[in-house]
Order: C-alpha cells, then structure tokens, then sequence
C-alpha cells in the first residue's frame, strides 16, 4: 500500500511539474505570438497602403463636417445605451438588482475601458466588480455575466453576418469573392443554426452538468434572457457600425451591405483578441471595402472612428468614474468594502490610470513618428529657435516610452509612479505644443494630469518602480508600440528618399529627419530598458519567516546575553543562518536595501562567515547590504567586507549595579517617584505567563496612544505592539487609582543579564512624570532581579560633534542636531534618558558603497516606519 501511495505521489509530483513547465513556457510564447501577429498586421498593412499617401489620410480627415462628426457621436450613445441594457439583461441572468445609477457607470465605464483593451473580462470586469459590487454582486457572478454577454454579442455578429449573406449576396460577392448562392447557402444554415438555438432554450434558466462533470456546469439562460441579449447586441452592432458609417464615404455602398461586412471584420477582431480588435478590424475592413471605397479615405473613416467610438467613451468613462469613486469614498459603503477587503476599491482608479498612461505614452511615441504640420512650423519659427523644436520631439518620443513603463507602475499602487506620471505628463504639455503645437495631444495631456490629481489618495505604496521584473506580455506590448510608430513612420515619410544625411539634417522644415531621430531614439530607449529588466539580476523577495526559522531564532536569543536581539521574534524580519544553525542574522528588504539588525546574533566565531554571506546574497540581487546599528568592537569585521562606516549615534545603557537614587543628580528621579505616589501610581509587573488576560488591557493604552498621535506601528528596528511578540515579554504596568495608565515592555534572555526597553505606550493627558516614574521603577525592579544592564535604545545623532577632521555625514549629522529641533526632539531624548546617568556607546551604520549610503539611510528610515517593499 504504502508503494502504491509513492508510486501515486511521483506521479503527481511530475504532473505538477510539468504543468508548472508549461505555465513558465505560455508565459513567454504569448509575448512572443502577439509580437508575431503584430508584425503581420504591419505586413498586410503595408501591402494595402502601397497606392495611399499618408497627407491624402489626414486631409480627408479635416474634410470631415461637423454633421458627420455629430452623427457619429449620436450613434455611438445609441451603441452605449445599447450596452447598459446588455448588462441590464446580464444582472437578470445572475437574479442579481442593482440600483440604475450603478447600472450606467458599470456598464458605460466598462465597456469603455473593455473596448480599448480587448479584455472584457478582466478590465471592463474589475470594473463591474468594483460597481456592482456595492449591491452584494460577487466577482464569481462578474465573470458568469461577461461569459454570458460575451458569446452573446459573438451568437449576434454571426447571425447579423448571415442574415447579410442571404439579403445583400448579390453586393457580398464580390467583396468577399464567394458566389451569390454560396452565400446564401452559408448564411442560411448558419441562421437556421440560429433559430435552433433559440428554440432548444428554456422557459427558465437552469444549470446542468456535461458528461457530469461538475467543473463543467454552467447555466443555460431562460430564452427570453438569451432573445433580448441578443437583439440588444444587435442593436450595440448597428449602433457602432452607424458610427463608422457616419464618417465613411458610403455613395457606392448601402448601409445594409456595408454592416455585414463590419460585422465579419468585428468577428475577426474578436477572433484576433488584440486590444480592441485594432489592426485585425482594420485590415478586414480596408479588404473588404477598397474595391467600392478609396483605401486613404477608409483609413480616414478608421481613424476618426476610433477616436469617436472608443475615445469619446472612454472620456465619459473618466468623469463618471472620478465622480463615483469621489462620492464612494465619503459614504459608509466604502467602510464597508474596507472591511471586506474588497480589491475593486482600491484597484480601480490605479487600473484606469494605468490603461489611460499607456494609451497617452502610446499616443507619444506614435506622434513623434508623424509630421508636424507645415503651417504651425511656420509659427514656431517665429517663436522658438530650432534646438527647442528639435529636441522637444525627440525629448516627447523618449518620455512617452517611458509612460509605457510608468503605467505598470500605476497598476500596482506605486506613489514613485504617480508622481513620475505627473511629471512627464506636465513636461510633455510644454514639449507637445513645442514640437508643432499639437493642441490635440495636449488636450489628452490635461486630461491625464487631471486624473492623476483626482486620484492621488489611490497610489500609497511607497516601493521601488522596477523592483519586480516587467512580464513578457507587457514587454511585448510595449514593443507593439514601438513597431506601429516605426510602420506610422515609413508611412507618413513613404515619398523621403533615405540617406544618411538625413540623420544630420537640421531645420525647422526638415520633418523626416526629426522623426527618424525621435522613433530611433524611442525604440533605443525602449530596447534599453527592456534588456535592463531582462537581464538585471533577481531583485529578490522580501518573505515573513516561517514558524521552524522563529522558533530556531527564539532559541539562539535565549541563549546569549544581548537582550536587544528579541527583536527578532516580532516576525516582521527574515533570518539568514550559519551553516551550523547556531548563529543568525535578522534582515528585511526596503527597494535595493538589504538591511540586517544589529550584528549577528549567536556565537562570535560565526559572525564572519555569515556577514560575508549576506553581502554576497545583497549583491547577487543588485542590492545594497546594510548592518544598522552595529556596535563599535565588531567593525574590523564590516571593514574586513568592504563596507563603509558611518556612525548614527549612541545607545544609552544605564549599569544596574551602579544605579541608585542617591545624589544630586538623581533629583529628578527621586522627584518622579515622589510625585507618582502623590497621584496615586502603582506598578504592576506582568509575567509573560500572564499576559493573555492583560493584553485587552495594554491593546487599549496602545491603541489610544497611537490615535492621539496619529501614528502607525513602527517595525524592524523598533518594538511594535503585536499580541505574539508582547506574550513573550514582561511588562511593567502604571495604575492611577486602580485604572491602567502607561506601560514599557523589555526583552530578557535566559542568562538574565541584560534588559532592553521595548514597546512605550500611555494614554493621552497622562502625567508628564509617568514615564519617568516608569522607567526610575523598571530599572530598580530589574537591579532587584539582578541584571547587570538595561539599555534604553539609540539617540540618533547623539555624540557627533563637528571636528576639524570630520567627514562631511559627520558635519551634516551635527548640524541636524543643532537645529533640527522642530523636525525629531534630538536633544529632548538624549536628555530624558542623560537623567538615568547611563554609559553612551556609540552605534554605527556598515554598508556598501559610497554616495548610495545616503539612499540606504532613507530606506533603514522607512522601514522603521513600518515602509516595506
């Protein structure tokens, strides 16, 4: 039996790895194949655009009225009211309601975002997730709903495709080179299909099982569900054909014959699944119809399409997400989706962003690969000298290629992102109307500006921009961009002859050589950093230790003498251990820096070896190794590593045996004492077998303490309130007249030498004498107990006076404790614990490299803030 279960288990094993195989293989084939389809879309539109020029495009363009405009426009709200139904019909499907305001911003802004990006189900879904979810609608209903609406619309573009090869077969035929009767022939069968369908749907919905299988169960809907999604996609379908129709020259071609064919190339574009059906639709539509419509006026048409239909709705979108995600942010609804943990309130806004930011650096890139026009040149030679045109556009292309790689950013929360966001945005407004007063570009410009500042509370993760690699898919679609601008280049440049000195042509009407220098530029600068992120090392990941790592550390710290090093079990910081188990450092990861605690905990003769190793793992990851707060006799170790030195301050240890209440220095001691008795303070010494009753009790001071400060838990290098670490430490309580007050935590080892202060915490309005009070009782309780020390943690910048031969952190470091008083109580802390007459020893910083030390301080600062990457 027990072979026949290993036999099974191998088995399995092996599945799971090769399944794990394949997943890493799809990862990179996708890319790959999209890359692909992408370069033959270019093909063939490079076969069907030989006869057109780029300039005959952009005049029929302007030769647009404003009739066919609003036309257009008319037809795409018809096409969008269309789609609120659809999700109407949906939510019916699912027996799901929810109230008509959150029907229109659903449906419209997803929809709108679904249609850009070609993933219904994940945009326009997380969307939907985020709308309807105010009214109980879970996402496992979502995703039902989009499968739903999905084939629908799919079931209604074949049967509209062949109800037109039955009544317009004679027109067809020569579009799509098929007989008259073969049409009809196809087009009949497909819609007796069709009618069989709908004729085998239930009365009522109901699920059933395939081959009973129950991951196979799906719900057939009722048929009155499934006949009005279908005529509501229909009527989506006309809606945006009407559109496109509205802007395209149609004398030789009648509206009937002209929607079977923009259904087919629909149905292609969905087939395709590119973002939106971009390059597939077109390609299908300019075949279709070149023989009865001139190709540069059907590229025109295309164009003024879908800047109607999906740009116009996508900026309807952004106002009425804006306003939904402002009015939910002030209502108890939002509290409520806090506490579910609901992942579409704080993910929607950076999802918008991120598709708008990598639409607006598409639209960047693309821009610097067209002429500007003649007659706005003209102007700005009149205006700004050459240099400021010349290197606004190619300065344009390099920052939206950095958009792109900004947007995933966006995506993930980031705070560097936004504001990098923002400030590309902002130059670029000023590099957009210099390079050929592009009033179209700036306009999208403001809008992005606009919707980052109405989104700012959205990006709080304070993490590096490129600590985690870019996936192959984003890389691929960022190469997308990159071979449509070249393609859009060639294009708009077709009648240039090339020659190397085009490269070196300077002149306000030398528009082909600017373009060439901006597109190479651009596609440069994209392969740069693509190559950069797939070959930089591993940044490595940050993981919480597992319980066997915290019980092991647990050991060791019990049995050396240094108390601080219990700071090791509040579980926020990964060990790196010797090779015998029997030493160990404690580290986390903030961006780049690696960051131990302290020196290594354990045997000295270990300490070596493992600083050696945790260099090696920093830099093997491109990080910076860091060893904060390292004491002085260790330091030939860090210099032996090749780290640099920086002193931090100096660490108060008060010696217990020398410590009493006698002379006049321990007046204000003695004061504390006295003036505690007189308001009625007691201590209370709570045992770590004690603490689960107590800690409801120091959860409250705790909680009260931080409320008043508006403070959060620190972590790493600074004792945090949590129940698991606290239950492992001894606490010395305050009452005032029976009622709890203050309290001050301290670490112990079992050799009962050492203590260490960790978590403070007292309520607001407390005595200013309590702490004092406190801390005068604990060190004559622990001097009771026989510890021979008490440390009372660092005073940053304590003892750095300026010396003639001081180093120039050295200067820095004492001038901010001269006058950064208004900043951190430097001076207010070293002189509250100067009362216990401590010994000052001094604490020092070991990292690597030189001018990057400075980026490590900010990092060791942000994760003692509880800032992690």
């Amino acid at each position: 039996m027990s072979q026949s279960h290993s036999s099974r288990a191998a088995r399995a094993l092996e599945a799971l790895r090769r399944r794990a195989g394949a997943l890493r293989l799809q990862r990179f084939v996708a890319p790959v194949l999209a890359l692909g389809i992408c370069a033959l879309l270019l093909v063939v539109f490079q076969h069907l655009s030989r006869t057109v020029d780029y300039h005959s495009v952009i005049r029929q363009l302007w030769t647009l009225t404003p009739a066919q405009w609003a036309g257009a426009l008319a037809a795409t709200a018809v096409s969008f009211v269309a789609l609120v139904g659809r999700d109407a019909v949906g939510l019916r499907y699912l027996g799901a309601r929810v109230s008509r305001g959150a029907l229109w911003a659903g449906a419209i802004a997803g929809s709108a975002l679904g249609n850009v990006t070609g993933f219904g189900a994940l945009t326009g879904g997380a969307v939907r997730c985020r709308v309807y979810g105010g009214a109980g609608v879970t996402p496992a209903q979502i995703g039902r709903m989009t499968v739903f609406t999905s084939v629908t619309l799919a079931l209604a573009l074949v049967l509209m495709t062949a109800l037109g090869m039955v009544g317009a077969a004679s027109t067809l035929s020569g579009l799509l080179h098929l007989s008259p009767d073969e049409l009809r022939l196809i087009g009949g069968v497909v819609l007796g299909c069709g009618a069989v369908l709908v004729i085998l749907c239930p009365a009522r919905a109901r699920e059933i099982e395939p081959f009973g299988r129950a991951w196979l169960r799906f719900a057939v809907p009722a048929r009155r569900d499934l006949v009005a999604q279908l005529l509501l996609a229909a009527l989506d379908v006309v809606g945006a054909g009407l559109a496109l129709w509205s802007v395209m020259p149609h004398a030789l071609l009648g509206f009937t014959d002209f929607l079977t064919v923009y259904c087919a190339a629909m149905l292609l574009g969905l087939i395709g699944h590119t973002p939106g059906g971009i390059g597939v639709f077109e390609a299908a539509m300019v075949y279709a119809l070149g023989p009865s419509v001139p190709t540069s006026k059907v590229l025109a048409a295309l164009l003024a399409y879908r800047a109607i239909y999906f740009g116009a709705p996508l900026a309807l979108a952004a106002g009425v997400l804006t306003v939904f995600e402002g009015s939910a942010l002030k209502t108890p609804l939002s509290a409520r989706f806090a506490k579910r943990g609901a992942d579409g309130v704080s993910q929607l806004a950076p999802l918008f962003l991120a598709i708008v930011t990598f639409v607006t650096g598409s639209m960047l890139v693309i821009s610097g690969a067209t002429p500007a026009f003649s007659k706005r040149i003209a102007l700005l030679q009149t205006i700004v000298p050459l240099w400021v045109l010349e290197s606004s556009q190619l300065m344009g292309s390099l920052f939206g290629v950095l958009l792109l790689f900004v947007a995933r950013g966006l995506l993930r929360r980031l705070d560097a992102a936004w504001w990098l966001a923002l400030v590309i945005a902002v130059a670029n407004l000023a590099l957009s109307l210099a390079k050929g007063l592009a009033f179209v570009e700036a306009g999208v410009l403001c809008v992005l500006i606009v919707l980052l500042l109405g989104t700012r509370k959205r990006f709080n993760r304070h993490s590096s921009m490129f600590s985690e690699r870019f996936t192959p898919a984003w890389l691929a679609s960022v190469g997308c961009v990159i071979a449509l601008a070249v393609w859009v280049l060639l294009f708009a440049f077709r009648d240039v002859q090339y020659s190397q000195s085009l490269w070196w042509q300077f002149a306000f009407h030398s528009r082909a050589p600017r373009a060439l220098r901006a597109t190479l530029g651009a596609g440069v600068f994209a392969a740069a950093l693509a190559l950069w992120q797939l070959l930089r090392p591993a940044a490595g990941r940050f993981v919480m230790p597992p319980s066997e790592d915290l019980e092991e550390a647990a050991r060791i710290v019990r049995a050396q003498e240094r108390s601080d090093a219990g700071l090791a079990l509040m579980g926020d910081k990964s060990f790196l251990f010797s090779a015998s188990r029997k030493a160990f450092l404690m580290y986390a990861k903030r961006g780049r820096t690696w960051a131990a605690l302290h020196d290594p905990v354990g045997p000295r003769e270990e300490w070596p070896a493992l600083i050696r190793e945790f260099v090696t793992l920093a830099h093997a990851h491109n990080g910076r190794a860091a060893f904060y707060q390292v004491r002085a006799d260790a330091l030939p170790l860090y210099l032996d590593a090749g780290l640099t030195l920086m002193k931090l301050g100096e660490e108060a240890r008060v010696m217990l045996q020398e410590f009493d209440l006698k002379g006049p220095q321990r007046a204000h001691l003695r004061y504390a004492l006295k003036r505690g008795e007189r308001d009625g303070f007691s201590i209370e010494h709570i045992e770590p077998t004690q603490m689960g009753a107590s800690l409801p009790v120091l959860r409250a001071i705790s909680d009260a303490w931080l409320q008043d400060r508006e403070a959060r838990e620190k972590s790493f290098s600074v004792a945090a309130f949590d129940d698991d670490y606290l239950a492992a430490q001894s606490v010395l309580l305050i009452r005032q007249n029976g009622e709890p007050l203050a309290f001050v935590t301290f670490m112990t080892t079992d050799l009962n030498t050492d203590a260490t202060v960790g978590v403070m915490r007292h309520l607001p309005g407390a005595s200013p004498y309590a702490m004092e009070y406190l801390f005068t009782q604990l060190a004559l309780h622990l001097k009771g107990a026989g510890y021979q020390s008490l440390s009372l943690g660092m005073a940053p910048l304590s003892g750095m006076s300026p010396t003639p031969l001081a180093s120039s952190w050295h200067r820095l470091a004492g001038f901010i404790w001269r006058f950064g008083g208004r900043f951190y109580n430097f001076r207010g802390l070293r002189g509250f614990k100067n009362k216990f007459a401590p010994h000052w020893e001094p604490r020092y910083l070991a990292a690597s490299g030189s001018i990057s030390v400075f980026i490590t301080l900010a990092d060791l600062s942000l994760l003692a803030g509880g800032w992690r990457s």
